[in-house]
């Protein structure tokens, strides 16, 4: 773990956020129905209560390799979340162009999305996934290394003998997020020792994610009322070794007195590979 390069004196808001708990026993999640939670499995999860700051507050310039995560704006053509055709059409190529000035990467490649909506009703209604809670990153060493052999294997040698990133991008759909944000901790607080390995299963697939062990030295962050037109993109890896952010840590979190009329959130995550 590095430490911030400055610290500054904010009055951040406080929220509860579920951790791994260290206790030895073995973690596995399975994956289940598109608007379900899946399951966990293992010893279970510690609540703690951490400071989570204002990213657009924040006098330092938020950055996807110092920080770890960065928020990028742009409009955008009219989308159908729900239709997987109208999205890889008009979304992914959208995305692609914002993703390559974000990264600086010569060759993206996005490879899935995934919609949710905050609301179980809604959720029911259109099949969709619930806002992701527990702390945790999205790729191990091993895992992101597998997934481009999974999906890229003819090209798999090369592209693993160089530098490449797996990055998401996180925005609104609708209207600007009033409930159930993300908040992303700061690449430089977080270190491989907060890490719990644990396999993902899901049909036709074995993957492997990293929950976090509590650290009260994780600086979060969150974007306040984000809008429609604004993605936050975050590196769930990175190959490079050189000092540059590798990994975040990020969750759905509750806020502090939330207002009973806020509109239940709906946003859309996407994957990439940044290939440099």
């Amino acid at each position: 773990m590095s430490e911030p390069a400055i610290a500054f004196a904010q009055n951040p808001i406080r929220a509860s956020l579920a951790y791994a708990t260290g206790d030895g026993d073995k973690y596995y999640y399975e994956t289940a129905a598109p608007e379900a939670e899946g399951r966990n499995v293992g010893s279970g999860t510690a609540k703690h209560d951490v400071a989570i700051h204002d990213a657009r507050e924040w006098p330092e310039r938020l950055t996807l390799d110092v920080h770890g995560f960065e928020l990028m704006s742009g409009p955008l053509p009219l989308i159908d979340f729900l239709d997987d055709a109208c999205v890889k059409r008009l979304y992914y190529p959208a995305m692609e162009k914002l993703a390559k000035q974000c990264t600086g990467a010569k060759r993206i490649h996005i490879f899935d999305h995934t919609v949710r909506h905050g609301n179980p009703d809604v959720r029911e209604a259109i099949g969709v996934k619930p806002p992701a809670r527990g702390v945790h990153n999205d790729y191990t060493h091993w895992s992101a290394r597998k997934r481009v052999r999974d999906l890229l294997p003819d090209e798999v040698d090369d592209l693993l003998g160089r530098r490449f990133a797996i990055v998401q991008a996180w925005r609104p759909i609708g209207h600007r997020i009033e409930s159930d944000p993300i908040t992303i901790a700061d690449a430089r607080t977080v270190d491989e020792s907060d890490f719990v390995p644990v396999p993902r299963n899901a049909p036709g697939r074995i993957g492997e994610t990293w929950r976090a062990l509590y650290n009260p030295e994780h600086r979060f962050f969150y974007f306040p009322y984000l809008r429609p037109d604004e993605a936050i993109f975050f590196k769930v890896y990175d190959s490079a070794t050189d000092g540059r952010a590798r990994y975040t840590l990020h969750t759905a979190f509750e806020l502090p007195d939330p207002d009973p009329h806020a509109a239940p959130r709906h946003s859309v995550e996407m994957r990439l590979f940044a290939f440099y």
